[in-house]
């Protein structure tokens, strides 16, 4: 070998074994506390990056739960405005809140019987126009006082 031959290779040792051939204090250290050659400096880093890759992965995982979570808070926050909304209206006071839905319901039924009254028959306001006719058709002769023919 040359001796330019023989200062390659050791160019090339110290390169990938460190000054003095004891490792690179800057790649970090290996369980016995030994400084790393380049090429355990670089399986180290790879090491690393797979580690660093499960847990990119398991935290995407994570921001995908989160992501659901909104949601459903964002939905839960959206029924509970509109719940806070309509309670914003006028409202009975306390105990009689505890029967003012009952009593609406009520409230309403008999509003709906009183629009149904006309329609029935016998009652003044009656909609059908045969009584209303019969009850137009009972007179009296003019000047007698004696009931028409009809009503007879």
């Amino acid at each position: 070998m040359t001796p330019e031959q023989d200062a390659v290779l050791r160019d090339i040792q110290v390169q990938l074994r460190g000054p003095g051939l004891v490792g690179w204090p800057q790649l970090g250290t290996d369980t016995q506390g030994h400084a790393r050659s380049l090429v355990d400096g670089l399986a180290a880093a790879l090491d690393r990056i797979d580690a660093l890759e499960h847990e990119s992965s398991a935290l995407r995982s994570q921001i995908d739960e989160l992501r659901t979570e909104i949601s459903e808070l964002e939905a839960t926050t959206a029924e509970l405005s509109e719940r806070t909304q309509r309670l914003d209206g006028p409202h009975w006071p306390w105990p009689l809140s505890l029967i003012e839905g009952p009593a609406t319901l009520v409230g309403e039924q008999l509003a709906r019987l009183e629009s149904l009254l006309p329609e029935l028959p016998g009652l003044p306001g009656h909609r059908d126009s045969g009584c209303a006719l019969m009850a137009n058709e009972r007179t009296t002769e003019p000047g007698s006082g004696v009931p028409t023919s009809h009503d007879r």
